[in-house]
This record gives C-alpha cells, structure tokens and sequence, in this order.
C-alpha cells in the first residue's frame, strides 16, 4: 500500500517546488497513477529560519507544527522539510506529530557515507552552518566537513537571499564557482549544497563541482517510504542524455 508523504514548504516556494519536480522526475512510472501521492502545505509565512537562530527574529517552530499538524490531519503518512536549515527543529517536530519525518540532513550524510567520501564542504545558510546541525552528523558518520569563512558566507548568503529567494540576477557568477573550486583544492571530495535554494541556483547558472544535492536525495527518499519505485542511476543519466 502507497503512504502518503506530507511535505512542508514555503522556505521558499521555488525550492519546494524543486523538490516536487525531482520526485515527479526520479519515479519509476507508465501512467499518472505510479506517481507519488503528496500533501504540500506551501507556507511562506514561516518565519525566516536564520533569523531566529542568529538574530533573536520569531521562532518558526509554531508555524512548522502548524503545518505538520495541518498535514497529518489531511491525510499524511509521513513528514519531511523542503528546508535545510528548519531541521534544526526537527526534535520539537517530532514530538507533535504522531507519524514519522523523513529526515534531509541524516539522508544526504548517509549517502555520503555510502559513498566512501571522507571530507565534504558545507554551503548553507549562515543559520545552519553556525548551529552545527549538519557538522555534528557529518562527524558521528566519519566525514570531516570543511565550511566557508566568514567573508566566503556572505557570497553564499548573497546567492540564498539576494538571488533565489529575491528572484534576481546574480552579479559575477565567477565568484560563486571560484569559491566552489577553492573547496575541491581543499580536498573537498563533495560539496554539500545545504540550502535548497543553492541547487536551483546551481542549476540557473551551470555551476560545476562535485555535488550532492540533498533536495535530490531526500526526493529519492521520499519516493522510497512511499513505496513507488526510485529510476536507478543508469535510468536518470539515460533520461539526461
């Protein structure tokens, strides 16, 4: 039996919307119904994650668990955040839903342990990278995560909230690939990109590097507990071909 996959968005919508469009993209199908069944509470009056964590701006927990509530009593088997950053709540989440979260972070560390890789660079918000949310998984799995200076986060926060979020043009696009570059000179084996907005960005302006896109890899996850069936690697590099 199919479950039901709950998924609250809205930070922001053009990253939930991302995230649909890598699940529709990566399931197996022949017709609309091997699709995966989602619930979507697409809501931008969530507070902004890193404002609260580093400047003393409104908690966005009372509206998560509002969401979540509004989506398990909709009809949802499961939960999951198209938010990096909102993860840092998950704990309090959890304990105000009786269904279980699909978790981004614990997913793309997993994969990265999977994958052998020994040294990941961490690109999120200012937020999530202070809070250390990815840094202590990254560690309990054996990774040694690498993340920006302080002067190297202001072009990753310019990316975040001045050029997806603000839906603008980026100025000097080189500069985002040149940090990129510095990491894997840095022995970065994998960057992380750690905001959901850095993935659209990534794919707005070609940038290149040896990605993993937790977006993706939490759409794979989602298509997994719903019980369709994920494209394997061969069938999504044959469909991007």
């Amino acid at each position: 039996m199919r479950k039901v996959i709950g998924i609250i968005g809205g930070m922001g919508p053009m990253a939930t919307c991302d995230l649909m469009l890598q699940i529709i993209e990566n399931t197996q199908v022949e017709c609309d119904q091997d699709h995966v069944r989602l619930l979507i509470d697409n809501n931008p009056t969530i507070p902004d994650r890193t404002e609260a964590l580093l400047r003393g701006g409104p908690s966005p927990l009372p509206e998560l668990i509002n969401s979540a509530r509004r989506l398990t009593a909709a009809g949802a088997e499961a939960l999951t955040i198209s938010c990096n950053t909102s993860h840092f709540f998950l704990s309090e989440l959890r304990a105000a839903v009786p269904i279980p979260f699909i978790s981004m972070i614990s997913t793309t560390v997993q994969r990265l342990k999977e994958a052998g890789c020994r040294t990941a660079a961490l690109l999120a918000t200012e937020g999530l990278t202070t809070v250390g949310v990815y840094q202590r998984e990254l560690a309990e799995a054996g990774i040694t995560a690498l993340v920006p200076t302080a002067e190297q986060q202001k072009l990753v926060t310019e990316i975040i909230y001045d050029t997806v979020k603000a839906d603008l043009p980026l100025p000097q696009p080189e500069r985002f690939q040149s940090l990129l570059d510095f990491f894997h000179q840095q022995g970065a084996q994998r960057i992380i990109l750690g905001c959901t907005e850095l993935p659209v960005a990534v794919k707005q302006y070609g940038f290149k590097g040896n990605f993993i896109d937790p977006t993706h890899e939490l759409a794979l996850e989602i298509i997994r507990w719903s019980g369709a069936q994920a494209k394997t690697a061969e069938q999504r590099t044959s469909a991007g071909s």
